[in-house]
């Protein structure tokens, strides 16, 4: 279930490598002009998605780059994250048919640390995906340092100091830039990978939220054809849905969805069914957040979101889909 997100909404985008000031001029939501441009897809199906509208969204104000994580909340508001620890909120528009239209009100603040302190470097600020948690709060992973923070938006807005996540086991040996990439709320637990590169598997851990301990990674999930994994999120049903990206200089980026039942016991593999690949000429970026929400119909809404890593060349791009319902492999 999505909860509502009370606070009130406003923005601010950040400029990159540089340190950011945490002066009381921080201390506000400010709003951020974003164009927003409609994207055609060439099939109406792809896989067992139907394509249900995209957005390419271009603003003049540096600091809207970089969206890494996303949460589509059920009355239609967006909660997600840069990749430079800002917080950006929106909300979105559908026609009649329920097709994506539109993306308003938008609005950023600072991420904040457990100290109240806001995150100023890129090394202690790459945050890459968030989570709502069954009580309302966010969950948000780091890569670089490794960390997961929780923050209460609905009581705190952006302000108030995070809350550190559970600690995992074996981060330390992770690559600082393929990090904890991939993060999603099972009950009272957060389940989280890292994004993989070479090795036929990456690490994955579920994590009671209140584990005192370190938390090994037990499981793991299958790479293959040299797609990495980027994002995920529980979807209505309980099964966790996932996003993959593949990029290559000569052969450009691609991009698949994958779903499965989150994992239990002792350990192993999860085995993800593939719900859809997407290739040319379907529209594609560097794809990292993942969103899934429930209908007023009842139907399984995905949303994807692109990193456009602050170039010319990319493009921040935010796809809707409807999932044609088949069961999850067991």
């Amino acid at each position: 279930m999505r909860f509502l997100f009370v606070a009130a909404f406003t923005l601010t985008l950040t400029a990159c490598d540089t340190p950011r000031s945490s002066s009381s001029g921080d201390d506000q939501w400010r709003s951020v002009d974003v164009e927003v441009i409609q994207v055609p897809a060439p099939v109406e199906t792809v896989g067992h998605l139907a394509y249900r509208g995209g957005l390419e969204l271009r603003s003049d104000n540096s600091m809207f780059v970089g969206l890494s994580g996303l949460e589509v909340l059920e009355d239609g508001r967006v909660i997600a994250i840069s990749d430079e620890a800002d917080w950006i909120a929106a909300r979105l528009t559908l026609d009649d048919r329920g097709n994506l239209t539109g993306f308003t009100d938008v609005r950023a603040a600072l991420m904040r640390n457990e100290h109240g302190r806001v995150l100023t470097t890129k090394s202690e600020a790459d945050s890459e995906d968030l989570a709502q948690m069954p009580d309302g709060r966010f969950a948000v992973s780091f890569e670089r340092t490794h960390l997961i923070r929780i923050y209460d938006l609905n009581r705190d807005g952006p302000f108030g100091a995070a809350q550190m996540g559970p600690r995992l086991d074996g981060v330390a040996r992770l690559p600082s830039n393929a990090s904890l990439e991939a993060l999603a709320s099972v009950d009272d637990t957060l389940l989280t990978a890292a994004e993989g590169g070479d090795e036929p598997t990456t690490p994955m851990w579920r994590a009671p939220v209140g584990a005192r301990e370190p938390v090994p990674a037990r499981y793991a999930y299958p790479l293959s054809d040299g797609f990495s994994l980027t994002g995920m999120d529980r979807m209505p049903n309980g099964d966790i849905v996932a996003l993959e990206r593949f990029y290559a200089p000569v052969v450009g980026a691609r991009a698949r969805i994958t779903r499965f039942r989150p994992p239990s016991g002792d350990g192993g593999v999860v085995r993800p069914e593939v719900l859809a690949r997407l290739d040319p000429p379907f529209p594609l970026d560097n794809f990292e957040g993942i969103s899934a929400v429930q209908t007023a119909d009842g139907v399984t809404r995905i949303y994807i979101v692109s990193d456009n890593n602050k170039s010319a060349q990319q493009r921040t791009l935010l796809l809707a889909f409807d999932l044609i319902e088949t069961p999850a492999p067991d």
